[in-house]
Formats: C-alpha cells, sequence, structure tokens
C-alpha cells in the first residue's frame, strides 16, 4: 500500500541531476566557485530576512500575518508539531493500513471518504483496512470556489469527471461510470453522489449512532470543511482519526478544524504529515509504459507550475518566501518529494463539549 513509486522516479532524476553537476564541476571548476557564491550569497540573505518561519511550507504563497493573532499562533505550533510527524507515504493510506482489523463489535463503525473523485481514495481505503468505505462526491466539480492561496483560485466545477484529464485517468486506471458514479472494481464500497451539503446528514440518519472511525476528508473548500465536520460532530469519538487532504491550504480544511476544535474544545493530537492524495491516483495506471508517462508529466508539472517552481521562478515571490523564509529542514523537504505533502491526521482524544451529556455536566457544576 505503499505508493510512492512516482517520488523514487524523483529522487532518481535528482540523483541524476546532482550527478551530471558534480561531473561537471569537476571538468570546469568555475562552476563550483559559481553554485558556492551563490549559496554563500543565499545564506547572508537569510540572515537579514524579515520573512523567516513567516509562510506555509508547501503553500509559501500564503503570508500568516493575514489572519488574527490566535489563529498565527495555532498555525505556528501546527508547523512545530508537523514537523515531528512526517512520513515518507501517504497519510490516508497509513491511518487506513493502522486501523485494527474489522470485529463483531465495530461492525457499525463508518469510515468515509469526502471527496471521492474518481473513486480510487475510497477503494483503496478498503483496501488498506480490509473495511467497507463510503465515498461521497458530486462527481460534477467542486461546489464552490476553493482560494488556495493569495493569488490562485480554483473556479466551482473543477475535477468534474467530464474533465478530459479525469475521463483519461479514468480510462487508463480501468474505472467505468455508470450514471456518472465509478463502479466499486470489487471493493467493499459504496459510493454516494451529490452535494454533501444535501448527501450527509441522510446518510447518518439511515445509519443511527454509528460512529465514524476515519474521516477523510478532500472536499478542499474551508465551507464544505466546515459543514461536513458540524454535520457528523455527533458520530466523533475518542479515537477517530481525521485526514484531512489539503489541510496545509490555510484558509480552507486547516481554518475550518481549528474553529471547530475550539468551539467545542476538543482534545486532539497530530498523528501524521505526508503525501496527499491526488498524485496516488496515477499509481493506479494499469499499463506500465502510460504510468511511466504520467510519472514524468506529473514531475514536470510539479517543476513548472507546482511547489517544484519556487525554486527556479526567481522573478516571483515565492522564489523569494521559500528560499529565504523557510526552514531549511522544510527546504530539503520539499526538493526530495515531486509531488505535494499536505495531507495531515488526527486523532481525537477528547471530545470536549461533543462529549454526551457534557453540557449537563456543566450545568451541575
Amino acid at each position: 500500500m505503499d505508493r510512492t513509486n512516482l517520488h523514487h522516479v524523483w529522487k532518481a532524476i535528482l540523483i541524476g541531476v546532482a550527478l551530471v553537476v558534480a561531473t561537471a564541476c569537476y571538468f570546469v571548476p568555475v562552476l563550483l566557485v559559481a553554485i558556492g557564491l551563490v549559496l554563500l550569497v543565499l545564506l547572508c540573505a537569510r540572515v537579514v530576512y524579515p520573512g523567516r518561519d513567516r509562510y506555509i511550507p508547501n503553500l509559501y504563497a500564503r503570508d500568516i500575518r493575514v489572519y488574527d493573532d490566535a489563529y498565527r499562533s495555532f498555525i505556528g505550533h501546527t508547523l512545530s508539531d508537523l514537523r515531528a510527524c512526517r512520513i515518507r507515504g501517504h497519510t490516508l493510506l497509513s491511518e487506513a493500513s493502522l486501523l485494527p482489523g474489522l470485529c463483531p463489535q465495530d461492525s457499525d463503525e463508518l469510515l468515509l471518504d469526502l471527496g471521492a473523485w474518481i473513486g480510487w481514495s475510497t477503494r483503496l481505503i478498503s483496501d488498506a483496512s480490509g473495511r467497507p468505505v463510503y465515498g461521497f462526491d458530486t462527481f460534477s466539480g467542486l461546489v464552490e470556489d476553493w482560494q488556495v492561496d493569495d493569488q490562485a483560485v480554483v473556479q466551482r466545477g473543477t475535477f468534474s469527471l467530464s474533465e478530459p484529464f479525469a475521463q483519461r485517468l479514468i480510462r487508463d486506471t480501468g474505472v467505468t461510470l455508470h450514471d456518472g458514479v465509478p463502479d466499486t472494481l470489487g471493493r467493499k464500497v459504496r459510493f454516494v453522489k451529490g452535494s454533501t451539503y444535501e448527501t450527509l446528514a441522510p446518510f447518518l440518519a439511515a445509519h443511527p449512532a454509528a460512529p465514524i472511525r476515519l474521516f477523510h476528508m478532500d472536499l478542499d473548500t474551508y465551507e464544505s470543511c466546515l459543514h461536513a465536520l458540524e454535520t457528523c460532530k455527533d458520530r466523533f469519538i475518542e479515537g477517530s482519526v481525521l485526514v484531512f487532504d489539503e489541510y496545509l491550504v490555510t484558509s480552507g480544511e486547516m481554518l475550518a478544524f481549528y474553529e471547530f476544535q475550539r468551539k467545542y474544545e476538543l482534545e486532539w493530537r497530530y498523528r501524521a504529515w505526508g503525501l496527499e492524495i491526488m498524485e496516488m491516483n496515477v499509481e493506479m495506471v494499469t499499463a506500465r509504459r502510460k504510468r511511466g508517462v504520467y510519472y514524468l508529466l506529473w514531475i514536470v508539472g510539479y517543476g513548472l507550475i507546482g511547489d517544484g517552481s519556487y525554486v527556479w521562478k526567481f522573478l516571483r515571490r515565492q522564489f523569494w518566501r521559500f528560499w529565504l523564509g523557510a526552514q531549511i529542514s522544510d527546504i530539503l523537504f520539499l526538493l526530495a518529494v515531486g509531488g505535494q505533502r499536505k495531507s495531515v491526521s488526527i486523532a481525537i482524544t477528547g471530545l470536549g463539549t461533543l462529549r454526551p451529556n457534557a453540557e449537563h455536566d456543566q450545568a451541575d457544576g
């Protein structure tokens, strides 16, 4: 269940580039001097740069000074905690594989995948856990605009299964659609079509008192995330694991969880920070040659328009924020992966005011 071959390819490319550069420096020593001078200038500039640690790993386009003091403090503590629980693989698969085997007393526990897209996240959760999983999606794209950072907005309707990229990946990963819904492909999964604003509450009503063991959030937007948390709040238990695919988008899932946990005084802890789910779909391409092409296209895209572009687009603000403001460990961390690391898992350790009879207990006190 590792599904990280794309990153092995990326690291092999990095090693190849390093060897070429080292060889060039051996034969043309002036190149070594030039590289050394560039590194020295960057190190000196970091000393005087006023924006140290002000930006978000993977999203150095967002300046956390736009937020109030309480949320900035939350972000700061978050980054400190996450750096201690980085993992190499996909956060979702790691958490799904750690779930205990299904016992009769756990048979009513729910595993929810909110934002299933073409369905591989839902199927692979089931593969990793051996449990039934419910995947929710409109299958027609985002239900609202998604403000990713200070500049980028992903428009409503993006990620529709009718888009050319989705259609190609559907075909190349062996998925078929039935009435606009992906096939289960033999897994213990069920897909629920429609906006979670409309489908999530009726689904929970049809499963009365069933606790949520795994909650995967990939709806992306702040509004959808907060709504899903509020809708599911009475089904969370101590030990529920919440996986947020785009947690480091601080105007989205992180903000929604921050407000949710503060409102209900939850007790919780971070468990893992790793790879998000989107690139895992590439791992499911059935033809090896096509999969290799997808790897290369993904890596090129990462380097040209993704986080990898921070490395070389020196005329853009993100370049300076990355090289001058990021922690050295974050720079090395991000350079070593050919994809996004925004996925975070959280374990609920105390229910706060969500605990049954909590309000009565407070009144008695």
